[in-house]
């Protein structure tokens, strides 16, 4: 599987744009902000270079490279982080910055953006991106076993997560008090960072939008173990839920999870049927959900309903700690 691009050096000439505001991420923020270039017109050669790949605690240099005899203490330079997992970058604002490779428990790219302006207001921008390899020593938590830890009856009943995606920010509100099992089995993928760079692999308007469990490849990640069925727990299959995918075993659901479209009365538990366990619901971001429905699908590597344009998770945070 290749995840990496031969990225030394990579030369362009870029159309210019006026220089972005903004900065980039502090550690442990999302890594997705970094701000749109636009500009004045003009072309200014640039070129990047860095290393294809980084293993965990290597720090890993990013250099902004200019034609001979330019003088680079005439220009303003602004690294960003566009996506992956936020890292603090170190001399953000000079002609190299640096970072060191955090811990992951699987193979994930990366990616960074460099603005260089001149003294006539030209910027040029170029992008990289770089694969940060699994740290060997890297656990996923949970207990001894590899089950999901056990649940603190003092823990907030109704954890905030932020799902951040490739079409915008969604707010969910988990409802640890109807479906405990499944709040903290979620949760902690979110802490151990699992979902950080998978995709929305399964996406059908009118239905759901289903991810957490393949990459941009459609390779299955590993996972703990499946966790007990809680569907009938009161809460309903309607617009703007969150609820455990599964197979057909009830008690099978691990990862994956999926966000319903409509109100999906089939999904809930009936007689006959031991149905989709319901655990929080969409606050803010209904129109991304909405946004991602209306992406056009195919059939791919055995998959149907695979959104043709990758819908990538760049990151699930909570936001009650």
């Amino acid at each position: 599987m290749k995840l990496v691009r031969n990225l030394w050096p990579l030369v362009i000439t870029a159309a210019l744009a006026a220089l972005p505001a903004g900065c980039p991420p502090e550690p442990g923020d999302t890594a997705t902000m970094a701000p749109p270039s636009s500009g004045e017109p003009g072309t200014l050669t640039l070129a990047v270079q860095a290393p294809e790949s980084a293993e965990t605690g290597e720090t890993v240099t990013l250099a902004a490279d200019l034609p001979d005899g330019t003088d680079p203490t005439a220009l303003f330079f602004e690294w960003f982080q566009t996506y992956g997992r936020a890292v603090e970058l170190v001399d953000a604002t000079a002609p190299e910055a640096s970072f060191v490779a955090p811990s992951f428990g699987r193979n994930e790219m990366v990616g960074f953006r460099v603005d260089v302006k001149d003294a006539a207001g030209r910027v040029s921008s170029q992008a990289l991106d770089l694969l940060v390899m699994a740290d060997p020593d890297f656990s996923f938590g949970g207990s001894s076993d590899g089950s999901v830890t056990p649940i603190d009856p003092t823990a907030d009943p109704r954890p905030v997560v932020r799902v951040v995606t490739s079409r915008g920010v969604i707010t969910v509100e988990l409802n640890r008090t109807a479906a405990p099992v499944s709040v903290a089995n979620f949760l902690q993928y979110v802490d151990d960072g699992f979902y950080d760079g998978l995709i929305f692999h399964r996406v059908i308007p009118g239905f759901v939008i289903q991810g957490g469990g393949y990459d941009d490849e459609l390779n299955e990640i590993e996972t703990r173990p499946p966790i007990v069925n809680e569907a009938s727990n009161g809460l309903g299959n309607d617009r703007g839920t969150i609820a455990m995918a599964r197979t057909n075993d009830p008690d099978s659901a691990t990862s994956q999870f999926y966000f319903n479209l409509v109100d999906n009365n089939s999904l809930n538990a009936r007689d006959g049927s031991a149905g989709y366990a319901v655990f929080g619901e969409i606050t803010e971001g209904l129109e991304v959900i909405d946004d991602i429905a209306d992406e056009p699908t195919e059939t791919r590597g055995g998959f149907d309903d695979v959104p043709r344009q990758t819908i990538r998770i760049f990151t699930v945070e909570r936001l009650d700690s």
